[in-house]
């Protein structure tokens, strides 16, 4: 049997196949497989860059004038 350091690893490197195989076969690592999906999320988050529309200069303009 796999320690549990080294299956939450391969739950770290899995695709999104095996890290779905991984939560349901490991009832007692949920909590940590949650954790690990909610750092990568946050990660995703802050990597992408804000497109911020209302501050796109004469956005406003165009819209309150009908162009």
């Amino acid at each position: 049997m796999k320690d549990i350091q080294s299956i939450i690893e391969d739950y770290r490197n899995a695709d999104f196949e095996t890290r779905q195989y991984f939560f349901l076969s490991y009832r007692s690592l949920r909590d940590e497989f949650l954790k690990i999906d909610q750092q990568d999320v946050a990660a995703q988050f802050s990597a992408a860059p804000v497109k911020n529309r209302c501050c796109t200069r004469g956005y406003w303009s165009r819209i309150l004038m009908g162009a």
